[in-house]
C-alpha cells in the first residue's frame, strides 16, 4: 500500500476508521465485532463489544482459538449474544486489526508484542 511504512502503521489506519465508524454512529443498542491475530491475514480472537447507550462502557465477549474466524459453534454464540442484547445495528472490521496481545496484560506497556513478529 501507497504510503504505509510498517505493519502496525496499517494496523492503525484501520483501527482508527473503525473508530470513527463507531464515534459517528447514532444508533442503539451498538454491536462491534472486531478481529485480531498474530499476522494481517490471520484471525484467533474475535472481541464484540455491545454499547448499550453514548458514553456508555461496552460489555465486552471474546472468542479465540486457531480458526475462530470460521468456527460455525462461535459464530452462532456471537450471533446468540447480539440477538439477546436486541441489537439495533453491528458495525465490523473488514480485517484483522491487530495482534490478540493486550500491551500492559501480555507485555510491558510502550514494547512491541513478543509473540507476534509479524505485527512490527
Amino acid at each position: 500500500m501507497a504510503g504505509i511504512k510498517s505493519i502496525q502503521e496499517l494496523a492503525n489506519k484501520r483501527k482508527e476508521k473503525f473508530r470513527i465508524l463507531v464515534s459517528e454512529n447514532t444508533v442503539y443498542p451498538l454491536a462491534t465485532i472486531t478481529y485480531r491475530g498474530p499476522s494481517p491475514d490471520q484471525a484467533s480472537k474475535i472481541i464484540v463489544g455491545i454499547i448499550t447507550a453514548k458514553d456508555q462502557a461496552p460489555i465486552i465477549r471474546e472468542w479465540s482459538g486457531e480458526g475462530i474466524a470460521e468456527d460455525v459453534e462461535s459464530a452462532r454464540e456471537i450471533a446468540l449474544f447480539i440477538q439477546k442484547n436486541n441489537i439495533a445495528r453491528v458495525l465490523t472490521s473488514e480485517w484483522v486489526l491487530s495482534c490478540p496481545h493486550e500491551e500492559g496484560v501480555d507485555y510491558p506497556e510502550g514494547e512491541k508484542c513478543p509473540f507476534c513478529p509479524d505485527w512490527h
